[in-house]
């Protein structure tokens, strides 16, 4: 493509005209609290509970956007049954968006200028077609997924957040071209003083279930020094298994959030090279607090949470902020550093 076209196109995708959905404008924040959890979509009482639990700790906290890290749609995506029906179509597409996501998370609308940014799980897509996910983005106030894997647009100039789709069974979309068009975005040397934040649904690393199975392997082999070392990366958010957990791997960190309406598996930490600083089976999710000189991770457990029941709303007292992590970008893949929770 000749340069005069992609300057154009660049110029075009970066107007706020072109983009058929409101999108935040973070550029003058000095400091950004981020929501981070996955695999949440069940529609049940556990993530109902989570939802609300996470909209209070917001309010309190201030947090002015989240990460989804997929499977945001169990068990099989969203089944579209109606093929021949615009209206029947429609309603049922809306109908799945409304059980799974913005009924247990609508208490987010009263933030202002909220946003969900979305990354897709192996549950999301296995009755459906990607086209659903990206498109929702036009009818949700909350929702907001421009593409397979973006950069999450208008935030300071101290920080990235760069989504990927994480996949190597299935669609097999994490391939040499999604990671080379990360690293044109993220391996900026002119702005190696940036916050790099990736998110994704396959940890490279983790303690429970699939723990080094066949897809943690490739994902690991096609990210962990392909992009996050290569490139920088100081934090790597990813869900698929359901528990809560940080690790410290050469060169970057990896938080899993799994656990926003299921919870599974035991604590195997095992790995070589590879520090645990945090493990918790209980349902919960995770808070960045983050500005140009230092980062801030709290996780919180839901206590009392089950996937399924009846719905008890959590009191104060469920709320538990069970763990807590401080540092600068100098802090960051030491697997031999002390941990330094917050003060």
């Amino acid at each position: 493509m000749k340069p005069l076209v992609v300057a154009l196109l660049v110029s075009l995708l970066g107007a706020s005209s072109v983009t058929p959905y409101e999108i935040a404008d973070l550029r003058d924040a000095d400091r950004l609290v981020i929501l981070v959890f996955g695999d949440g979509g069940t529609g049940k009482a556990g993530q109902f509970r989570v939802g609300r639990a996470m909209a209070e700790t917001c309010r309190k906290r201030g947090c002015q956007l989240a990460l989804m890290l997929g499977d945001n749609m169990y068990e099989n995506g969203i089944p579209v049954t109606h093929r021949s029906s615009v209206e029947a179509s429609l309603q049922e597409i809306l109908e799945q968006f409304e059980e799974k996501f913005e009924s247990p998370y609508q208490r987010f609308e009263e933030f202002p200028d909220f946003h969900f940014w979305v990354a897709l799980g192996n549950h999301d897509y296995r009755r459906n077609v990607f086209a659903s996910y990206v498109t929702y983005s036009e009818f949700s106030q909350l929702w907001r997924m421009p593409a397979f894997h973006y950069e999450v647009p208008r935030l300071p100039d101290w920080v990235q957040i760069y989504a990927l789709h994480t996949d190597t069974d299935v669609r097999r979309d994490l391939n040499g071209l999604q990671v080379h068009a990360a690293k044109r975005a993220l391996c900026d040397e002119e702005r190696s003083d940036r916050w790099k934040l990736v998110f994704g649904h396959q940890p490279v690393y983790n303690s429970g279930h699939h723990a080094n199975d066949g897809n943690e392997q490739r994902a690991r082999a096609l990210l962990a020094e392909p992009l996050f070392q290569e490139c920088g990366v100081h934090f790597y958010f990813s869900g698929h298994a359901h528990h809560q957990e940080h690790l410290t791997a050469p060169g970057f960190e990896q938080v899993i959030q799994g656990a926003a309406a299921k919870s599974k598996g035991r604590n195997k930490s095992r790995m070589s090279r590879v520090t645990q600083r945090h493990f918790s089976r209980e349902f919960g999710f995770a808070i960045v607090e983050i500005d140009p000189d230092e980062l801030r991770l709290h996780f919180y457990d839901v206590f009392d949470t089950t996937q399924s029941g009846e719905l008890r709303s959590p009191g104060p007292e469920d709320i538990f902020e069970s763990y807590s992590w401080c540092g600068s970008r100098d802090d960051i893949g030491d697997p031999s550093s002390p941990a330094r929770p917050c003060r």
